[in-house]
């Protein structure tokens, strides 16, 4: 395991978009004091993201939950005052776990930009289509794993940010963590001299959401070779770099 970081050296070094979605999870239900209170309920809220991802927010129901997680019926009102808490604070434990798996690309990525030629990682500069295809290897390994293993997490996230449109508890959530998602790009677009790091940023996650619905659609039948020449232009567009070859 990695060392602990000092709570106000990440504080000082995290993106406020990223700041701003970690002070929006705000759980509403009962705070547990115990390891085994906390263990069970945060079992439950596993539970309520399995039956939105499988049924949809329509099949969480208390009863439902309590047979998926395998507690009692009781711990289910214990927790939660009522459905609507359980799913506000599921909705939270996924944005969790999404801005986790998402700053883990986002390392990488910066990473690569961190022992890459200062000349490269600017505009018309040496290697700079080398780069790209670099960074588009990546971003497809990333993507074919999202689309192929983590089907799920994808159906729980459009099930939420479709419920966002229509609860305002949800909205504010919602745009936090979209923002924290584009912001990350913005950040390494920046260090790539990109003349519009907003927009293709935004450019960005809209086409990998518009790929992962599609992916939802087939089924998890994703055409790597497909997926990999999508991410190239894409990346190359960003990059100035519009011929790259895909690996």
């Amino acid at each position: 395991m990695g060392q602990l970081q000092n709570p106000a050296l990440q504080a000082n070094s995290e993106l406020p978009e990223n700041r701003l979605l970690r002070q929006s999870i705000r759980y509403r239900g009962r705070k547990t004091l115990r390891v085994k209170s906390e263990l069970r309920r945060l079992k439950i809220l596993e539970a309520t993201l399995r039956i939105a991802a499988r049924d949809g927010l329509r099949g969480i129901k208390h009863r439902a939950v309590a047979r998926e997680a395998k507690v009692p019926l009781a711990a289910t009102t214990y927790y939660f005052r009522d459905i609507h808490e359980l799913i506000s604070d599921s909705f939270m434990l996924f944005a969790e776990k999404a801005r986790d798996n998402l700053d883990g690309f986002y390392d990488t990525i910066n990473l690569v930009l961190d022992t890459t030629p200062a000349e490269t990682l600017r505009r018309n500069g040496p290697q700079r289509k080398e780069l790209a295809a670099r960074l588009s290897v990546i971003s497809t390994a990333y993507l074919h794993e999202q689309f192929t293993k983590r089907r799920q997490q994808m159906l729980a996230e459009q099930v939420f940010l479709m419920e966002a449109l229509r609860d305002d508890r949800l909205a504010g959530l919602a745009r936090s963590y979209r923002e924290a998602w584009t912001a990350g790009l913005r950040q390494i677009l920046k260090r790539l001299d990109s003349p519009s790091p907003e927009r293709d940023a935004t450019l960005l996650v809209n086409v990998t959401l518009g790929m992962g619905y599609d992916s939802l659609l087939n089924d998890q039948r994703v055409d790597y070779a497909a997926l990999s020449e999508t991410v190239a232009r894409v990346i190359g567009l960003a990059l100035g770099e519009q011929e790259i070859v895909p690996v």
